[in-house]
């Protein structure tokens, strides 16, 4: 994390140096970005960033914090829990916030994308904790079967790996086109066939 001489800066200052992280970040890997490129778009010499942070990965997980800050801040009140809500109803809200955080801050999952492109033991570190929510799709799956909604015989996490897998490609192909509307009709639709052929009655949910 940052030392304490960064937070003693200026909050003018420390959002210039994390605006040059999310334009160095965004365009390129966490392995290809450079730290001279960030000193110069931030206007702070060499031996001041390594006041500030310990290397390039610490800035890294600073940038991905406030980021983390910033997403939890838009979407605090979007999603409306409801005892009822299944599994589906609850990954179509993801789909949703997700849909209006890349249309609000598009570097921000350009960020995400550069990491899935990123073969680099620290991001492969980074991605493995990912599988918590992971996880919890496939705890509210078995939730699901055991209410009887979805099919006993389907196995959790094949299902997860299919919804997260059809998220990630359709989301980052219509970001490229920025095709909002577009992203969202064909994402409801992807999810209303798997719906379907998930639940115990095609029309059940």
């Amino acid at each position: 994390m940052p030392t304490s001489t960064f937070y003693n800066l200026e909050e003018e200052k420390r959002k210039q140096i994390f605006e040059a992280c999310v334009e160095e970040f965004a365009e390129h890997t966490f392995s290809e970005a450079s730290i001279n490129q960030i000193i110069k778009s931030a206007g702070i010499s060499r031996g001041s960033f390594y006041q500030y942070f310990a290397d390039k990965e610490d800035c890294y997980m600073y940038l991905l914090g406030e980021i983390a800050k910033e997403k939890m801040a838009l979407f605090k009140d979007i999603v409306e829990k409801d005892p009822q809500d299944t599994v589906f109803d609850e990954y179509e809200n993801m789909l949703d916030q997700a849909i209006r955080w890349i249309d609000v801050k598009p570097q921000y999952y350009q960020i995400g994308i550069r990491m899935d492109m990123d073969d680099s033991e620290f991001i492969q570190r980074l991605l493995k904790g990912n599988q918590a929510g992971l996880d919890y799709f496939a705890s509210l799956i078995r939730r699901d079967q055991q209410r009887g909604i979805i099919r006993k015989d389907i196995d959790p996490a094949v299902l997860t790996d299919m919804l997260f897998s059809i998220n990630r490609s359709a989301l980052m192909s219509f970001f490229y086109n920025r095709d909002f509307q577009g992203m969202k009709k064909q994402l409801h639709q992807i999810l209303d066939i798997i719906r379907k052929g998930s639940t115990t009655e095609g029309n059940h949910v």
